[in-house]
């Protein structure tokens, strides 16, 4: 890590920090429209439509060469999509020529679990429909992270036909009940996330319902025939824990595989912040997510 990211870590825990988290989890912003039209380039295109009276926005530039990714934001299934997640889309669609369709999925805590998974469901089955020429992976940061891997657990149970072969997590959030006993030791290194904010966060999008079950803690579903997985996650965050022990789950699991990428020294979601060390990770996802025909 070089001397610019560790400053910005430091600087973010002592002005950011998970006081701040903590008072977005419990009045979060809303309608803040970050992925509006206004804020792309005119060089893309951008369909936004509806699914479950959610929104998806599509964005391609004029060369998208097939590839299509479901984009799921972190936020701790409370917090809307930041300016952040907005770069890396733009990034992967204006240098890499990948479409992506963008996943305003319920929020809690006017939402739980169960309709986020309605929908989410739904919306891959329509964008799959909608673009039947297309090869489709999941990219996921974060709580966004674990639903996606929730989704690929889904549609692999389901033997869904154009279920993506590969996918992209970013310092996933595995496991909702927070149990792996090393999370402790983490804590006070990680500047944004803290236990009780993410159990507040639980409880919200739980609705009380049991934060094992496997769509809310995919670290406890089958990982047999999930493809392959890039898998980010920072040495210095509550999740590595539980990211090194899912990585030995799939390691002997039976139709996946894994490539874990550890930003050694650093925080939750580095792969999202404007560090030295993230330059290159959507080059990286360009190469992981190459076309396998």
């Amino acid at each position: 890590m070089d001397a610019t990211s560790l400053m910005t870590q430091k600087i973010l825990k002592l002005i950011h920090g998970k006081d701040l988290a903590a008072r977005l989890y419990k009045n979060p912003p809303r309608d803040t429209k970050v992925m509006d039209a206004r804020f792309f380039s005119s060089l893309f295109s951008l369909e936004t439509w509806e699914v479950l009276e959610r929104k998806i926005v599509t964005i391609q530039d004029r060369e998208p060469d097939g590839r299509h990714i479901l984009f799921l934001h972190g936020g701790s299934y409370i917090v809307e999509a930041s300016t952040m997640h907005r770069r890396l889309i733009q990034k992967l669609v204006k240098n890499h020529h990948m479409t992506v369709s963008f996943v305003d999925y319920p929020l809690a805590p006017e939402h739980t679990w169960r309709e986020t998974r309605r929908m989410v469901l739904a919306a891959y089955a329509q964008i799959v429909k909608k673009f039947p020429k297309d090869e489709f992976f999941l990219f996921g940061d974060s709580a966004g992270g674990g639903l996606a891997l929730a989704v690929l657990q889904e549609l692999a149970k389901q033997n869904v036909m154009n279920s993506p072969k590969k996918t992209v997590l970013c310092s996933p959030w595995l496991d909702l009940s927070l149990q792996n006993p090393l999370i402790a030791e983490y804590e006070e290194s990680d500047p944004v996330l803290s236990v009780e904010g993410l159990r507040y966060a639980a409880k919200m999008y739980s609705g009380g319902d049991d934060l094992r079950h496997p769509f809310l803690s995919p670290m406890f579903a089958t990982v047999d025939n999930l493809g392959d997985i890039l898998l980010y996650v920072g040495s210095q965050e509550i999740f590595y824990p539980d990211c090194l022990q899912f990585k030995k789950s799939i390691e002997a699991a039976d139709g996946s595989s894994v490539t874990l990428k550890i930003g050694e020294g650093m925080m939750h979601d580095w792969v999202l912040f404007p560090f030295n060390e993230s330059k290159s990770i959507p080059a990286q996802i360009d190469a992981f997510f190459q076309k396998s025909t």
